[in-house]
């Protein structure tokens, strides 16, 4: 295995049921709370499955590790039935996560866009955890969430950006909360509320199609970057299989070793 990850165990510390079908779970770990950055991901053996299941670290608190998930298959099923104390089998933490850039302007510092649809919210709330302790005191802009989700009920961890004091933009396919649509909808108007002078980074998760259509609207806009954190069916999770790997403009990328999280413009034309 490479420097910094290692396999583990932990035991789990916690598991609740935010909605009809969304768990949060938390393990303790002092390895992985201080090795761990926002945009990498753990590979977590549920027996008696076969393959192991990635999970982006959802937020970091002392030495306690949180997961974010939707039961969706066999695996994630027996996930969602653990109890405290649990023993788990994890190897972490994985991949390269977001960058954070270093702000040149101090008279013109960027506007931070984290944008997650559904459970592509997982990595955000660590990423906007360390955006908040990365900033200036002088620094007044307040990041910007974009959240979607099918319906009202399905919004996820809007309470906890709201801790966060970020400025927070909903939508809903059936309109029940926010604007009716998706974020792909609300990050378009948000972007025409922009000047064309201040420099944008957004931060954002989800699958290849959805980030395919967010960068058709903002290779629009020279002042505009984005890092995206590729969700990806993955085998081994180490590089080994190859089973994840993506198009790019620099040949084919394996998201567990060269990402998951991507600079958009090295992607697509």
């Amino acid at each position: 295995m490479r420097k910094k990850e290692k396999q583990l165990n932990a035991r789990v510390d916690d598991i609740k049921r935010l909605k009809k079908d969304v768990f949060l779970l938390s393990f303790v770990s002092d390895y992985l709370a201080k090795q761990s950055s926002p945009g990498n991901f753990i590979h977590l053996k549920i027996d008696p499955t076969i393959l192991r299941r990635p999970f982006s670290i959802h937020k970091i608190k002392k030495n306690k590790v949180y997961i974010l998930f939707r039961v969706r298959g066999r695996g994630t099923k027996m996930l969602s039935t653990l109890k405290k104390g649990c023993c788990l089998d994890i190897i972490g933490p994985l991949g390269k996560g977001f960058v954070i850039p270093e702000s040149v302007n101090s008279r013109n510092r960027a506007i931070n866009i984290l944008i997650g649809g559904g459970l592509g919210v997982a990595p955000l709330v660590f990423l906007a955890e360390k955006l908040k302790k990365e900033k200036r005191k002088t620094d007044k802009n307040q990041d910007i969430i974009l959240l979607g989700a099918k319906d009202e009920d399905d919004i996820l961890c809007e309470e906890e950006f709201k801790r966060l004091k970020c400025k927070i933009f909903l939508s809903t396919d059936n309109g029940s909360k926010g604007i009716r649509g998706n974020v792909i909808n609300l990050l378009n108007d948000k972007l025409k509320s922009i000047s064309y002078q201040q420099p944008v980074n957004i931060y954002t998760c989800g699958p290849k199609q959805m980030l395919r259509e967010m960068f058709l609207i903002i290779k629009k806009y020279s002042q505009v970057h984005c890092q995206a954190s590729f969700e990806q069916y993955m085998g081994c999770g180490l590089g080994f299989c190859c089973g994840c790997a993506i198009e790019t403009k620099q040949g084919y990328k394996k998201v567990c070793e060269d990402g998951p999280v991507f600079n958009l413009n090295t992607i697509w034309e």
